[in-house]
Formats: structure tokens, sequence, C-alpha cells
């Protein structure tokens, strides 16, 4: 499964938190196991209807006077203390770990020194362990995100008046994307962005796969919109040695700015990428009869990101359409093939029970290069007796 992450509401620990629950996680086991781990606390899961729709909210309610931790290192010893899968203690480790570094950079201490005093530690114990454990409920195997909502104001905090996003937070938003936005209050919680840094695979423009639900978590604040939280099965690929169906990106854009050496470039950069499974450019007449064309590329959909990237950057283009479509592939192996006297390398595969082979174009063209001849006459000499069946 994968996780995706939509912030246009912002994130915090408890939004993050309150939308698993809202996606059908149980968090009496990990509660429980806290208990057993000296941490007795209790999440309050509650049902809350807003604009952005039903959702839930959580809070985090501990059981004895005053919060003791408040130290990473004592967050640390819980986490490693608390019986619970290695994988959720390592996650929760990483984000605790992030966490404590943008502490220690915005207050210019050693990380050992940071303390968790605006909020309460159990609720940041909760909310990073909460959050891990609800991902392995789910059986994230990835975490994708949206890109991130940036508002520069500013709040009151028990530092005095500090900008927006807070110091912790811009100091994990690094290398992040981000897009203006014209909120009025802090959109980014740094427990948020930690776990944006530490748990997120990639950031982009939308999920991949198939939805199956969809968990909306609000904070704290009453704002209007909250995080959501979207399951996805992934898109399917697959086995091109038995065939079958898989999920690929369409890329177009129209060309009618580029010169003719310009253009041959960027198709040769782009038909040289091993995440492009094809490129086609299609000639034409566009606007204000202007010689123009179709820059057509197919890539998978976990790939659509690098590759609309690579469209972008070798063809300066301000417009890209993406479609998401099924191909069916055909079960095909590689194989040797005797051609004109010499082996190369080909394909196998089959139509209707049949098998045909294929050489491959690359080893026909170096193979015709060094006879002195076009590739067509070492093609049309390929061995018929190398065709066979699966």
């Amino acid at each position: 499964m994968e996780v995706y992450l939509d912030c246009g509401g912002g994130i915090s620990g408890d939004m993050t938190l309150a939308a698993l629950a809202h996606l059908g996680v149980d968090f009496g086991p990990l509660t429980a196991a806290l208990e057993k781990a000296g941490v007795p606390c209790e999440l309050e899961v509650r049902e809350e209807v807003r604009a952005a729709g039903p959702g839930r909210c959580v809070d985090v309610r501990w059981r004895h006077e005053g919060q003791p931790l408040r130290h990473p290192a004592d967050i640390a010893a819980i986490f490693n203390a608390v019986e619970l899968p290695a994988a959720v203690r390592q996650r929760a480790l990483s984000v605790l770990d992030a966490l404590t570094l943008a502490e220690a950079h915005a207050h210019q201490i050693a990380p050992e020194k940071v303390h968790f005093h605006e909020v309460g530690a159990v609720d940041t114990l909760v909310d990073i362990l909460g959050v891990c454990y609800g991902l392995a409920q789910l059986g994230a195997r990835r975490i994708t995100a949206s890109s991130l909502p940036w508002f520069s104001g500013s709040i009151d905090c028990a530092h005095g008046r500090i900008p927006l996003p807070a110091p912790a937070t811009a100091w994990l938003l690094r290398d992040k994307p981000v897009y203006a936005t014209d909120a009025r209050e802090e959109l980014i919680t740094p427990t948020g962005a930690a776990l944006l840094h530490a748990l997120t695979d990639e950031f982009t423009g939308a999920p991949s796969g198939t939805l199956r639900a969809m968990g909306t978590g609000y904070g704290s604040r009453p704002a209007a919109s909250g995080l959501r939280v979207w399951l996805l099965e992934a898109a399917p690929q697959a086995d091109h040695g038995r065939g079958g169906r898989e999920l690929v990106s369409q890329l177009e854009t129209h060309i009618d700015h580029l010169t003719g050496e310009e253009l041959g470039q960027a198709l040769t950069a782009l038909a040289d990428m091993p995440e492009v499974l094809d490129v086609l450019w299609l000639p034409g007449t566009g606007k204000k009869n202007r010689p123009s064309g179709l820059l057509r590329v197919l890539c998978l959909v976990g790939d659509e990101d690098a590759v609309s990237r690579a469209v972008v950057r070798h063809t300066h283009t301000l417009g890209l359409r993406c479609q998401r479509m099924e191909r069916l592939v055909l079960p095909r192996r590689a194989v040797t093939v005797r051609v004109a006297g010499r082996d190369m390398p080909a394909k196998l595969y089959v139509v209707e029970g049949r098998g045909y082979v294929r050489p491959e174009a690359d080893a026909l063209g170096r193979a015709a290069h060094a006879d002195g001849l076009g590739a067509p006459a070492l093609r049309l000499a390929a061995d018929t007796e190398n065709s066979s069946e699966f």
C-alpha cells in the first residue's frame, strides 16, 4: 500500500494521528504498550465535521500530574522500551532525531540540550510513535506527499513573536517543494515537518495508484481544512515475461518554439532515459499556421515526476499534459539470435500462441555499421528458424 499526504490544509502530529484514526487505525494496542513501558496515557478520538468534510480529532491525555518526559533522550528511551515492531521503532526514532536537530538549530544549542516545553513531551511522543504505528497498521510500504503551503506571517509563542514558518519548521522544509498561500495561521508545525522530513519517500503533485480510502485529520485550531491522507494500491505493473496489463503515464506537449537542432537534442536526451518507455514526435501545423508538432513521451506511473521534469528541462515547454492509461504487455523474454553469422541479443515474444524473434535494434545498428551495410540488410538476413514458441 501507498499513503499519500495531501498537505494543502497543513500538517501536524495530531492532524496526522487523527487522519490515520479516520482511516480505521485502532490505537488501543499502542496505548497498552505505552502503559506497559511506563507512559500511562489515553488517546481520545472524536468525530469532527468541518468545511472539508467529516474527519477526526485526537487528544492525548496523560494520566499523571505533570509531564516529566521532556528531553529527546527521555522520549528515545521510551521508543526503545515499548513493545512494537522494530520497523515502527526505527521510523519513530528517525522522526524524533529530525525534530531534535531542527529545534537545536533553531535555538542554537546542542541536541542533547533540547527541551520540549511548548507542548507536553507526551504529546510529542504519542504523535510521533502513533503515526509510525498507524502507518504500519495500514501496511504503508511507500509514503508520498503533496507540495507544502507556505505563509510568511508571525505568531506568538513561549519565546515571543516568531516568524512563520517557525524556525524549526523552516529548517526542516529545506529542499521541500512549497507554494504560496494566503492562510493566516501556522499550517505546518515542527512535528508535522519532522514527519514529512523523515518519512516521505517522494513529494509529488498527485497520488499514484488506485484510491481505496481517505482519512481527514483536524488539529486543535478551528481551521476549516485538515490533513487528508489517501490510502492507495500501487499501480499495477506487468510481469513482462508473462505479459499482462499495467498503468502508464502519457505526457504530451505541443512544440513550436525550438530549433531543429534543439528538438533533435531533446528527443535524443529523452529517449536515452531509462525511465522513458517511448518517445514520439508528430509534426504538424499549429495556431496561426505556425509549423508545430506533438511530443509524446511514455513512462511508468512511478517515473512520471522524473520524466515530466526531464521534458520541461529539455524543451522549456510552458505546459505539459499528463494522462494515465492502461496498456497491454505481450509476454517476451531475452534470447540470442543468429544474424549474418553472428549472435545478437533479441526479444522473443508471443502473438496468438506463436513465438517471434526480433533482434535488438541497437545491436543490428552496430553490426551493420561494422559491415558497411544498412540495418535493414542485416534484419532481413536474420535466420527465421530462430523463431520459436515459449
